[in-house]
């Protein structure tokens, strides 16, 4: 799909957690899956070009500002890496002399910033882990752990450290069957995230309504294929691209 010229130069973030990684192109305090845990050796993603976030960046016409993600992390908990902590939801920036990803004739490049970037859109990616360790929804709606209250929390701080950025949420595509358990079913998770998207009036890339399958290799973190799968459904849900047009 040729890139999109509406969204040349807009500078497009990415906060996510284990599936959105690839060493080289995280800042330094984040930790990779994807070519820094053996576990990724047979997926065969060993390029930015291979992953889904690059893809779309690419078929869209933008430029990668920051990837702000983080293996293992969680909206849940507050603390680093929690996905509400300062060094996640508020590093998706660049500042003067350091590192983002201009898109160059329809390549990546790594380039030194000489002035402060702010993200046009940011892509928010969160919540697998939550749902893989059992964060709980119901209970004490008031606590840190809650994920219905921490994602609440993230977007509230996302929308006041960036509040001229457009916001876009995605549900989770993994299958129940990726991590068995009756009493945390995976739809309650995306029920959360699309209530809370829609009370700060973000928008939603609803991978969860998709029955494509996408290849991964444990369940969880695509393949090769599968990030090409994922990058094709959430271009169907970006198709409206005037939705995202700042």
């Amino acid at each position: 799909m040729p890139a999109n010229t509406l969204f040349s130069g807009k500078q497009i973030s990415i906060l996510g957690d284990s599936i959105s990684t690839l060493k080289g192109f995280l800042p330094p305090f984040c930790k990779s899956f994807y070519m820094q845990n053996p576990h990724a050796d047979c997926s065969g993603i060993s390029r930015p070009e291979d992953t889904w976030w690059m893809q779309i960046i690419s078929q869209l016409g933008g430029d990668l500002c920051i990837n702000n993600s983080y293996s293992g992390s969680l909206v849940c908990g507050m603390d680093f890496p929690s996905a509400t902590h300062l060094l996640r939801f508020g590093e998706l920036h660049c500042n003067p002399g350091a590192y983002h990803f201009p898109m160059r004739n329809g390549r990546i490049q790594k380039s030194l910033c000489t002035k402060l970037l702010y993200p046009d859109i940011i892509l928010v990616t969160m919540g697998t882990n939550d749902w893989c360790f059992r964060s709980p929804i119901e209970g004490d709606l008031q606590s840190k752990n809650n994920f219905c209250y921490a994602y609440d929390v993230m977007l509230r701080k996302l929308k006041s450290k960036y509040p001229e950025s457009r916001i876009v949420c995605a549900t989770l595509f993994q299958k129940n069957n990726a991590v068995p358990d009756a009493l945390h079913p995976i739809e309650e998770y995306n029920t959360v995230i699309k209530k809370n998207a829609a009370l700060h009036e973000c928008m939603v890339t609803d991978l969860a309504q998709f029955d494509d399958p996408i290849e991964t290799i444990d369940g969880i973190h695509p393949t090769y294929q599968g990030m090409r799968t994922l990058a094709e459904l959430w271009m169907r849900c970006l198709t409206d691209h005037d939705k995202i047009i700042l």
